[in-house]
């Protein structure tokens, strides 16, 4: 039966909530809630800072990695963009929530710098983990919004060849070694002063309690607002379209083109856009992978117990073998309903008409491209397409 987690006790005062994720464990939702609660929260006093729904770009700031494809548009944010996230921090009296999952990718040295610069012993790290079994299907489908090619069993293969590395996706163990990921951030911050969160077997609104509990707000604040996204994973059928798309287009576009195309057009006009009938195949995770998952679990385990953290809910469903969806008919991969099509043609003519100026990276692009175009004009040649 589904349950909550055991409360968790408020952060001091003047305590800030440093939510490092990991990816996948609903933290898009939480970062909705969080967000759309600002003026709630604030009341109560409590800021997350910025105006965006996460902290994303002080992360990835801090991280110095980059964003976006590295030789064609990716860019490493600036350096301020953390370091105005730490003076507003130091700033506030009261208490502070940040969230973004990029910064369970940070190594030893940058977890205990962040945890420095936003304020040492006021600092309390909280971490959402849940079954890596149940994360390999939604995972792989976040690399394909990053223009992966590799299907699925393939990429499968290159994380567990060589559990610790992956050649397709380095990213994949600095997030999903859970065991190391806790290591590293309790001894940044200090065991007693890490909370886990184990979103197995506990129902939908149990990390927005778990969140508002710690802020020492009304819990309704965050649990009425827990569905304000919906990061659905995809169809089997969805995937497959997006696997051969990127492997058509991916090397024509440039990295921002790709984010309004591909990432924010069909990916998400797809996901969002409708709810797929009961019978549209899922991903299938073959047995060999889940019980190489398992059994990465089971050291997530005993790595965990050990460190003398804080974890809420059960800890052991990090380590129990996953059942998957059933095994889809070769056939079946290659047949989108036509409804998901449309989805995904409407949202890229959106993209296509829209004046990118209200998102906040497109519209520098979309005057340099009208720039270029009357430059084009004068010259006599066309304008820019």
């Amino acid at each position: 039966a589904m349950s909550s987690l055991p409360d968790a006790p408020a952060i001091p005062p003047r305590g800030v909530l440093l939510h490092v994720g990991v990816h996948k464990t609903g933290t898009t939702a939480i970062q909705a809630a969080l967000a759309d609660a600002r003026p709630q929260l604030k009341a109560a006093g409590v800021s997350y800072p910025g105006k965006l729904q996460a902290q994303h770009r002080a992360a990835l700031a801090v991280l110095q990695r980059p964003w976006g494809w590295n030789t064609r548009g990716g860019a490493v944010l600036d350096r301020s963009h953390f370091d105005s996230l730490a003076k507003r921090t130091a700033r506030s009296s009261g208490r502070v929530v940040i969230s973004s999952e990029f910064f369970c990718e940070a190594d030893e040295p940058t977890a205990a710098e962040v945890v420095r610069d936003l304020g040492g012993d006021r600092v309390h790290v909280v971490v959402t983990l849940r079954n890596l079994g149940r994360l390999l299907p939604s995972s792989w489908q976040q690399y394909l919004k990053y223009g992966l090619t590799t299907p699925y069993e393939r990429w499968l293969r290159n994380v567990f060849d060589n559990p610790g590395q992956s050649t397709m996706t380095p990213t994949f163990w600095k997030r999903h070694d859970h065991a190391a990921v806790l290591t590293r951030w309790s001894e940044a911050v200090g065991p007693q002063n890490l909370t886990v969160l184990v979103l197995e077997g506990v129902d939908r609104s149990a990390m927005f309690r778990s969140f508002a509990q710690l802020l020492d707000v009304p819990e309704e604040v965050l649990v009425s607002r827990m569905d304000l996204t919906s990061n659905r994973s995809m169809t089997a059928a969805e995937a497959e379209l997006l696997v051969r798309l990127n492997k058509k287009v991916k090397k024509e576009l440039q990295w921002d083109e790709y984010v309004r195309f591909v990432r924010r057009g069909v990916a998400l006009g797809m996901v969002e856009g409708r709810e797929p009938a009961a019978d549209e195949p899922r991903l299938h995770t073959p047995d060999w992978a889940l019980d190489a998952a398992a059994e990465q679990g089971a050291r997530f385990v005993e790595v965990i117990s050990s460190l003398g953290i804080t974890v809420l809910g059960d800890v052991d469903a990090l380590a129990v073998r996953v059942e998957s969806t059933p095994p889809v008919a070769p056939e079946a991969v290659g047949m989108l309903p036509v409804d998901a099509g449309v989805q995904a043609v409407m949202t890229v003519i959106d993209a296509a008409r829209e004046n990118p100026t209200s998102r906040d990276l497109a519209g520098q692009l979309w005057r340099r491209t009208r720039a270029q175009g009357r430059e084009k004009l004068r010259r006599g040649g066309t304008p820019a397409s």
